[in-house]
């Protein structure tokens, strides 16, 4: 029995064309990379300055924008990645895996719209493909005008992709109680207004 044929679709092309927004991010040269991060910096400066009422002049902008840079390129590199091991996550639960064969019976006697989600082989393909793109992504990076291929980004954005998963799982485990609670509110609305 197939289960949601077009969730599984329009998940893996999701997954598709996010890949290929990180590929491009990555195939920025060093100094366009800089700049877009610089533009991010010195808005963020400025808008934190006018919240807060600071008062810094321009040259107290750059100087804090210039400092920030580093944590907003890695940030954003979580980022991504963290938003590539949601779509993955959410693409692989439409998938029911074979159970294993110490469980196969208690399994294969449910629905396998009932089958619970494995979540131990979610997590460890999500994780693996996401920090198996995040190695490539590096690599690719070696053919960048002024980039490297750095082993420590690989793990931050190997912990961006446990970001993603961790968010996936909440919203797995808690958004089926909220969508519960918000239709029994809806009809208990409908049943006093009849």
């Amino acid at each position: 029995m197939k289960r949601h044929p077009m969730g599984k679709k329009i998940t893996g092309i999701l997954i598709i064309l996010w890949m290929i927004v990180i590929f491009a991010f990555s195939a920025q040269p060093a100094q366009q990379s800089s700049q877009t991060s610089g533009t991010v910096a010195y808005q963020i400066t400025k808008w934190q300055n006018s919240l807060f009422h600071q008062g810094k002049t321009g040259e107290e902008l750059y100087a804090l924008a210039n400092s920030m840079q580093f944590a907003i390129r890695k940030s954003a590199h979580m980022g991504e990645y963290a938003i590539l091991a949601f779509l993955l996550c959410l693409h692989m639960s439409y998938y029911r895996f074979s159970p294993k064969k110490s469980s196969k019976h208690n399994a294969a006697s449910l629905p396998s719209t009932k089958r619970p989600l494995d979540t131990k082989r979610l997590i460890f393909l999500s994780l693996t493909i996401t920090a198996g793109y995040a190695a490539t992504d590096e690599f690719h990076q070696l053919f960048v005008p002024g980039r490297a291929c750095r082993v420590m980004d690989v793990c931050i954005d190997s912990l961006g992709g446990v970001l993603g998963i961790i968010f996936f799982l909440i919203l797995y485990k808690y958004f089926p109680l909220c969508k519960h609670r918000i239709l029994k509110k809806r009809n208990q609305r409908k049943g006093k207004h009849r």
